[in-house]
């Protein structure tokens, strides 16, 4: 018997310094758990300790080394947590998920241990919205405000952008693109690509330079000699119009690759449709492709794509395309009052109407899908509404890379190095060469009265890091 509680008293000894520190550790995750923290000078990497909590982007994520990096709201600051087996993810109900459930771009609720850079909890925020912003949706320039199901969002800044590749920057992004919009409130933290770009070149364009390209529902462009443009990923429909004569293809594009398309097969005998205009209100002044129209009877239009600005006074200015492709059609157009419209606004929404002889009033363009404020002489407006040009001899300079094609808005300009008249506004710059990706930036173009100089990334050659 003496031996025995011998035996018991030692294993007693030398076991009490562990349940000791099992019952610290167990009080201290009991505490950090109700949100609080005691300062020991010790932390255990238990579940439910941490130190630190922050509501953050996800931005990237690393399912082999099981790391997440996340986007500071207030600083802009990137930071990067690991994540183990103690680590508990919800969704925004409070539902467990796993990792691989996980999506970039997410704003999500973090406890983490700062100091060991290891999360602790990770819930997506009830708080947030996300939303699509489409093709077309021009987001240079500062301020910028977008406009979903009727409410008003701010981009923010620092706001971070997350491509196929992993992070990027807002000059990656271009309006071919559709992405998703994320945030809390009414501010726009993150920006992913959904769907990226290809490019579309298209050959013997003469018959149709000056009239317009449609691909997809909101991709537009006006019709030159020698183009490359990039547009949106997947499948579309290609239309091409220019004086009742129209053309339609399907292409299937990836991102990244580049196709053609032959115009001269679109030749045809050109085709008109009347449209009908409702307006309110009845003031309202409708101008297609600058010329002003008189709508107390059907408006004949030549098959295809068409600007149309409607303005008022007192009210904003709404600028659209539409697209002719009936013999009769009507189309209602509503104006909003004008009010203080700050930074630049655009819209999540379509950036044309199709006209069909089904179209109903019910279904009009309303003002509140774009707000362009465009002051307009009385008898005429600009086909572009948004481009500005700035006086004098200033000159825009792409030095580098250097011996590649390069394309202003889709438009052929020459090989780098190489500059052109300085424009304000917002720039597609695309580059190409022969044997390697095709890449473009969006670029913002101040209206200062100095020359200003890019020098973008070399082209990466077809094969590397494939």
């Amino acid at each position: 018997m003496k031996n025995i509680s011998e035996f018991l008293i030692k294993k007693l000894i030398i076991l009490f310094p562990v349940l000791m520190l099992c019952a610290c550790a167990e009080k201290q995750a009991s505490s950090a758990g109700e949100g609080s923290y005691v300062d020991t000078g010790f932390i255990p990497a238990l579940p439910g300790n941490y130190d630190s909590a922050d509501t953050a982007a996800l931005v990237d994520k690393d399912p082999e080394g099981r790391t997440l990096s996340f986007l500071n709201f207030d600083n802009g600051r990137r930071y990067t947590l690991s994540a183990d087996g103690a680590t508990c993810f919800y969704d925004r109900y409070g539902e467990a998920m796993s990792f691989d459930e996980l999506q970039t771009g997410s704003i999500a609720d973090l406890t983490f241990m700062h100091d060991r850079k290891r999360l602790n909890t990770l819930k997506l925020s009830s708080e947030a919205f996300s939303f699509e912003i489409p093709a077309g949706t021009d987001l240079g320039g500062k301020n910028v405000r977008v406009t979903n199901a009727g409410k008003e969002y701010v981009l923010d800044e620092k706001a971070a952008v997350i491509l196929a590749s992993g992070r990027g920057e807002r000059l990656d992004l271009n309006d071919a693109d559709v992405l998703q919009a994320s945030g809390v409130g009414r501010r726009i933290y993150a920006l992913k690509v959904m769907r990226g770009h290809g490019y579309l070149r298209l050959e013997n364009t003469s018959a149709f330079e000056g009239g317009f390209i449609q691909v997809g529902d909101d991709y537009i462009r006006q019709i030159e000699k020698d183009m490359l443009l990039a547009v949106p990923e997947g499948a579309n429909e290609v239309w091409v119009s220019k004086g009742g004569v129209t053309g339609k293809e399907s292409i299937l594009l990836s991102s990244g690759q580049e196709i053609s398309i032959d115009l001269s097969k679109f030749q045809a005998a050109p085709m008109y449709g009347g449209v009908i205009f409702t307006v309110s209100p009845e003031k309202t002044s409708i101008y297609i492709d600058g010329e002003k129209k008189d709508i107390s009877q059907e408006v004949m239009l030549s098959y295809g794509l068409h600007q149309m600005v409607a303005r008022a006074e007192g009210y904003k200015t709404l600028t659209r395309y539409i697209r002719v492709a009936e013999s009769h059609a009507s189309l209602g157009v509503t104006l909003e009052e004008a009010s203080a419209v700050s930074g630049n606004t655009v819209s999540a929404d379509s950036a044309y109407a199709s006209l069909s002889e089904d179209t109903a009033p019910e279904n009009s363009i309303s003002a509140d899908q774009v707000s362009v404020d465009a002051a307009a002489p009385e008898e005429s407006v600009s086909a572009d509404t948004y481009a500005t040009l700035t006086p004098g001899e200033y000159r825009v300079y792409i030095d580098g890379p250097e011996g590649v094609e390069v394309y202003k808005d889709g438009s052929y300009i020459g090989i780098s190095p190489i500059s052109f008249a300085k424009e304000k506004g917002d720039h597609v710059i695309t580059l190409r060469r022969s044997g390697y990706h095709t890449r473009s930036y969006t670029v913002s173009i101040d209206g200062e009265n100095k020359d200003v100089t890019y020098t973008f990334s070399e082209l990466e050659a077809i094969g590397d890091g494939e």
